[in-house]
């Protein structure tokens, strides 16, 4: 039996007022997707039905007050992780930090939003100014709810005609149970630090799978990491780096072709090797989000 079941799922959809927003539009939409969809898979696994509701950024910490944070999933959606910083007040970061998940509340954070929670992130980059010269940005936390380091890109992008670091991939995944192969773009790893915070990595990279993007077999280790779960005072935070719910019917290779040439995907075998719907709404329950639920680290 769960001691505290998660009931509310709710899904941050951007500071609307601002003109930034925060996380990517598409993101926002394909969260609530995914979580509806997972109902009827959390419901099979005897699990009480979330409540799905999207919140806007300006009234996202009255919606976090009126709901028990023992039994709240917080949803931010990937977005560029400097935009994430502009968005947010301070008031808002500390008390997410300091209210909510500190009295045991849960978080949900994935590429980019996740990148914007750990402490330090490094990006090899590609500069906006000087798009033909890659750049390491190195930036610490607002909002550091992972002590360690999130970095990136696992796939380089590796030429210069488009103002991004990194090309889109779809990776195989294992929870050491079970096997996904999930979309990736811009994600790369975690690499925790020596710090007294406990952490349980849920998910990481096959071996064979950093070596095609490039890893060198000494890299495996630090590479590896591609989700896990991190203790927040009396809560915890599942951090990913892959998009779940992106599969091969989100892919129209000819538009895309189309749309970005010479960009260093290729979006017909990616949309080839991803991973059916029902396979990865089952991982990204059974091997994710049921352990973030479960796990007490009392």
């Amino acid at each position: 039996m769960v001691i505290n079941p998660i009931r509310h799922v709710i899904i941050y959809k951007g500071h609307e007022k601002n003109p930034i927003l925060g996380p990517y539009s598409e993101n926002i939409m394909k969260r609530i997707k995914m979580f509806n969809a997972l109902n009827p898979y959390r419901e099979r696994a005897q699990r009480p039905k979330w409540k799905v509701t999207s919140v806007a950024g300006e009234g996202l910490i009255d919606v976090l007050k009126d709901n028990n944070p023992k039994e709240t999933l917080l949803v931010v959606p990937a977005g560029q992780s400097s935009n994430l910083d502009k968005v947010f007040s301070l008031y808002e970061t500390s008390f997410i930090k300091n209210n909510f998940f500190d009295e045991g509340g849960r978080g949900y954070f994935n590429c980019g939003s996740a990148y914007w929670v750990s402490r330090k992130r490094i990006y090899t980059d590609l500069c906006t100014e000087e798009p033909k010269k890659r750049k390491t940005i190195v930036k610490i936390s607002n909002l550091p709810l992972f002590e360690g380091v999130a970095e990136g890109p696992l796939c380089p992008y590796p030429g210069n005609r488009y103002r991004v670091g990194f090309f889109s991939d779809a990776v195989k995944v294992t929870s050491g149970k079970d096997a996904c192969t999930l979309y990736l773009s811009g994600g790369g790893c975690f690499v925790p630090d020596e710090t007294t915070q406990k952490i349980k990595v849920l998910v990481k990279y096959l071996p064979t799978e950093l070596i095609r993007c490039g890893k060198s077999p000494q890299e495996i280790k630090k590479w590896e990491n591609a989700g896990l779960v991190v203790s927040i005072g009396k809560g915890a935070a599942l951090l990913s780096m892959f998009h779940p719910y992106y599969g091969p019917n989100d892919i129209d290779v000819e538009t895309y072709e189309k749309a970005f040439p010479g960009c260093g995907t290729d979006w017909k075998l990616v949309k080839e090797a991803l991973s059916p719907l029902d396979t990865r709404l089952n991982f990204v329950l059974n091997s994710m989000l049921i352990p973030l639920e479960d796990q007490n680290w009392e």
